[in-house]
């Protein structure tokens, strides 16, 4: 579905159909490289019924997240107002790197294994390591690859004011305090970064995403406790001996 949707944006903004496009996706990720996921992607009316009957994408992405045992989808629904469409999409995930592979391993044709599919665009590329201490997080989404992909985008790369004000927002949940990163913005307990890109400054580049977080300490109090008992008992016992040579 993503990758239909994303494709459509391009070239209906060619034919001068778009007009505001936006998109936002967000994420709550925990310790471990799990979480969740909600996206929302608003178009005019026109553009949405370019993509086809909605139904159908429902069932290509439910089914291919079936298949997918690191990722469930909860809720994929449209609504039509104003004029307009809105898609939007929940689910979670056991691991971040799964989530952003997901395209690459359920939705590419089987017989063509090497062959890019669009989704693979909108996902980008993501790499998250955990460490003991922290956590982080790269991720690049370049669509200037899509835009190559066909005649009637390629226009686009030459000319990114037609994407007018159209943007992608990206959202990071982080389960520590970000130490460093890239992000337009954050909350003021860095657990929030948010950031946002103009279609039009990105067409022909990647945007972006680095982040680098410190974890909550995994070792429970009583660990430390264990730890210190044998030096308290230590000293406790020279202390005596002491005494008792006195």
């Amino acid at each position: 579905m993503l990758s239909r949707i994303l494709l459509v944006i391009s070239g209906a903004l060619c034919l001068a159909l778009a007009g505001c496009i936006e998109g936002e996706e967000q994420i709550w990720l925990s310790a471990d490289g799990s979480g969740r996921i909600e996206a929302r992607y608003k178009m005019p009316s026109a553009v949405a019924k370019r993509i086809g009957e909605p139904a159908e994408l429902v069932r290509v992405l439910q089914e291919a997240a079936e298949r997918d045992p690191h990722v469930e989808i909860t809720d994929l629904t449209h609504t039509t107002e104003g004029g307009g469409i809105t898609l939007t999409f929940s689910g979670t995930f056991d691991n971040l790197n799964k989530l952003a592979s997901f395209p690459q391993r359920q939705l590419r044709d089987a017989s063509k294994p090497d062959k890019r599919v669009q989704a693979e665009v909108l996902f980008g590329e993501s790499a998250m390591v955990i460490s003991d201490d922290n956590i982080t997080y790269d991720r690049e989404v370049d669509i200037s690859w899509l835009l190559q992909s066909t005649p009637a985008t390629k226009s686009i790369a030459k000319m990114p004011a037609l994407f007018g004000k159209s943007r992608l927002t990206f959202i990071l949940n982080l389960p520590g305090e970000a130490q460093e990163s890239n992000a337009s913005s954050q909350s003021e307990d860095k657990l929030r970064l948010e950031w946002n890109f103009l279609l039009k400054e990105h067409a022909t580049g990647p945007m972006p995403m680095t982040a680098r977080a410190a974890l909550p300490a995994s070792k429970p109090p009583w660990l430390f406790l264990l730890a210190i008992l044998p030096l308290v008992f230590f000293v406790q016992n020279i202390r005596s001996r002491k005494k008792l040579e006195q």
